[in-house]
This record gives C-alpha cells, sequence and structure tokens, in this order.
C-alpha cells in the first residue's frame, strides 16, 4: 500500500453523508466503504446527495441501456436540467457467475462511452485517491458520466473482512479489475502496476475461485494479459 492512501480522508470532508451506524451492511462489505468515499467526494457539489436516485439489483435493469440481466446497486445523480446524469456502479460480482472474473459489468464503461457518455470510467475504494478523482471529474464532466466501482464482497468471495481493501488492491495489482478512465472518447489507464502481480495471487485469497486452478489459471492469465494489453493500445492511440 502506497503510505499517502492512509491519508486519504484527511483530504476529504469531515462530514459522514453514510456512517457506519446509518445502514445494516456486512463487516467489510466494499460496498458501503464505495459509497461513503463517493458521498464524501461530492461534499459540497451535490445539494442533497441523501436524496439520489438508487435501483435495487433484483428490481430493474437499467444500467447505460444494457439488458445482460445481472445488475449490481446503481446511484444515479442529476447533474442539471438537460437530463444529464452521474451513474455510479457499485459492482460486488455477487451476481456474476460463480468463479467468473470476467463478468458481464466490466464491459459498462465501454457500453457507456459508445452510448454517448461523455465520461466513464473504472474505480475501486482500495485506491481512494484515484476513486474520488474520478468521481469529481465525472461530476464536472459536461454531459453523462458513468462510473464503474469494483467492491470487494467477503460473504460472497470468501475472505476475512479485514481484507477487503487488500483484495480491492491485489484486483488492480494483478491485472484483473485495471483501472482507468475514457474521456470524451479518449482511453487513459489512471493506475498502471509496471510489476503486474500473478493472478494466482488474486484466485488464492478468496474461496469462490477455489476450482480455478491449473490450466484454467493459465487460461484466465492468458485472457487478463490480452484484455489489459488491448486497453493499452487504445491508451497509446490516445496519447
Amino acid at each position: 500500500m502506497d503510505k499517502f492512501s492512509l491519508y486519504a480522508g484527511q483530504f476529504l470532508s469531515f462530514r459522514e453523508h453514510f456512517a457506519p451506524k446509518g445502514h445494516n451492511a456486512c463487516a467489510g462489505c466494499g460496498v458501503a466503504l464505495a459509497v461513503r468515499h463517493v458521498y464524501k467526494a461530492l461534499d459540497g457539489k451535490v445539494d442533497d446527495i441523501e436524496k439520489a436516485s438508487w435501483q435495487i439489483p433484483w428490481e430493474q435493469n437499467l444500467i447505460v441501456g444494457s439488458d445482460t440481466g445481472a445488475q449490481p446497486a446503481l446511484l444515479t445523480i442529476s447533474k442539471g436540467d438537460n437530463g444529464e446524469m452521474l451513474q455510479i456502479c457499485f459492482d460486488n460480482e455477487a451476481m456474476g457467475k460463480k468463479n467468473d472474473t470476467s463478468v458481464i459489468a466490466k464491459k459498462l464503461p465501454a457500453v457507456a462511452a459508445a452510448s454517448g457518455y461523455q465520461y466513464a470510467a473504472t474505480a475501486c475504494p482500495s485506491h481512494p485517491f484515484d476513486l474520488i478523482d474520478k468521481v469529481r471529474k465525472a461530476w464536472e464532466a459536461e454531459g453523462s458520466a458513468f462510473i464503474l466501482v469494483l467492491c470487494p464482497c467477503p460473504v460472497a468471495w470468501g475472505f476475512e473482512p479485514e481484507n477487503t481493501v487488500q483484495i480491492g488492491r491485489l484486483a488492480v495489482e494483478t491485472r484483473t479489475f485495471p483501472l482507468y478512465e475514457i474521456a470524451s472518447g479518449y482511453y487513459s489507464i489512471t493506475i498502471d502496476e509496471q510489476n503486474a502481480r500473478p493472478v494466482r495471487d488474486y484466485l488464492a485469497r478468496q474461496d469462490r475461485f477455489a476450482a480455478v486452478k491449473g490450466k484454467k489459471a493459465e487460461a484466465l492469465q492468458a485472457e487478463i494479459n490480452n484484455a489489459f494489453a488491448a486497453l493499452k493500445d487504445k491508451s497509446k492511440i490516445n496519447a
């Protein structure tokens, strides 16, 4: 962990919009941590963030026109009178298939950009500065914006609650969940781990991947390598 991440909270409002006593999430809930970061990032920018619109995963299928069926929680905030909005998807991968690190939700930033959203990005509460910066960029961008936030889930993923941030960092460091943004169609990788860790380091820390070993793990590593190479090529084109 970089030493500056330990002090991320000191750069945010001390006002709590989403206090621990105000929800019934499980211990170590990645969604609860991410929502807290988001609300603090928007403090002073949104008049009444507590009244923002939430969509329950199992009730509707309304993320940027997607029709994938299984959807994470979605926060929608109006940015003005022209229908522009900020959408933040809190994905704990609990609704995807078991042992699947290639859930459809990961494609949503590209779907959003192709649908006319002027800003789209991925984020994770394990990297608070990156998440907070993207939330503020998304709010200030002209037009609608979308952020997909990976939210580790101790219960569904099978790890100890105190390891939520570590699991999130492993997702990024193994490039299983790369952090990038798309601004006006231009791609940019925001966290580039020069010495990426092998995906087995990520798999080994979660009970849900107990069966992903040997050739399955090798195939997944190849898939991750190819996906990141493609993402890097897109970023180079836009450089």
